[in-house]
């Protein structure tokens, strides 16, 4: 009886194994996204969005990335995506000719409990 159980114990857990390692699968596989919008520097954005957006605030935004301070996207309808690199890599470098500009991102989006991100595979000027 135990090596019974055991065996079902043993095949629940295979099979359990299998169909979460599938629904990851599945979730890499999503296409890219691609955006038109305009990278920013999320504390200042924070703490006086008014004035953090533009060309006006491009080189405040750019020393503040330059810091390690995080970076977003600000898309047309308002939705703001932290920008992050692929395998835990910083995107900074590769977006910072882009702050206060209009660009285009292209990107997987993730969201985890309200929190929105695109994991950048390239930026550019802006589609019209």
């Amino acid at each position: 009886m135990k090596k019974l159980l055991f065996v079902a114990m043993a095949i629940v857990l295979a099979t359990s194994a299998v169909v979460l390692a599938g629904d990851d699968a599945k979730k890499e596989k999503a296409a890219p996204t691609t955006l038109t919008g305009e990278v920013l520097d999320l504390y200042c954005y924070v703490s006086h969005p008014e004035s953090a957006t533009g060309a006006e605030h491009a080189k405040c935004a750019q020393a503040c990335a330059s810091k390690g301070l995080p970076i977003g996207y600000l898309t047309a309808d308002g939705t703001i995506y932290l920008i992050i690199g692929k395998d835990h890599e910083s995107a900074s470098t590769a977006v910072a000719d882009w702050i206060g500009k209009k660009s285009t991102i292209t990107g997987h989006v993730k969201e985890q409990k309200g929190m929105k991100a695109i994991e950048l595979v390239t930026i550019g000027e802006a589609k019209s």
